[in-house]
């Protein structure tokens, strides 16, 4: 679907994803509340330009939001974006790599989220040009090793990513 918008619905006590959005354009997830799910709150593939924005994702008993698209090859962006979400006491079932945002491929956005209360990471990052500014994290990788709460893997072409004032604070 393209061009559709969510706004307002209470999502919940759900097995496995919340919300699934697969290729299209211009979906919109604005203020909805997601919580006491089995797996991800929003999870968007592919498509371009989908943004959850202003919702409440808690309990989740794995992530938050998961963003899969743009080309690493053309480095074409998918423009996905997620603004001004409160993501706390996620991976409540799986308790590694189910971050609060998770973002794959390229040029993604994430601005001023709230995300706390995590046994693992708060941000996961792969893929390019990716911004990420405005956010705080806290209460995060409260019960792993050799984790950070923003992290990005080992890969040298992953490169264009830009990651600017955020506030961590309280980190286990």
């Amino acid at each position: 679907a393209s061009y559709v918008t969510l706004r307002g619905f209470t999502i919940e006590y759900g097995r496995g994803r919340a919300i699934e959005v697969r290729d299209g354009t211009g979906v919109k997830v604005l203020g909805c509340t997601i919580r006491n799910v089995g797996n991800q709150g929003v999870v968007v593939t592919r498509g371009r330009q989908h943004a959850v924005a202003g919702c409440d994702i808690y309990q989740t008993g794995d992530g938050g939001i998961q963003f899969h698209g743009g080309d690493r090859r053309t480095l074409t962006p998918a423009s996905h974006a997620a603004i001004n979400n409160p993501i706390h006491h996620l991976a409540e079932w799986s308790r590694t790599y189910q971050p609060g945002i998770q973002l794959a491929g390229v040029g993604h956005r994430v601005r001023h989220n709230l995300i706390h209360d995590g046994p693992h990471n708060g941000i996961l990052v792969n893929g390019n040009d990716h911004l990420i500014e405005f956010n705080e994290l806290h209460r995060l990788c409260l019960e792993t090793g050799d984790m950070g709460a923003f992290y990005i893997g080992r890969d040298y072409t992953e490169r264009g990513n830009v990651v600017k004032h955020n506030f961590f604070h309280h980190l286990g």
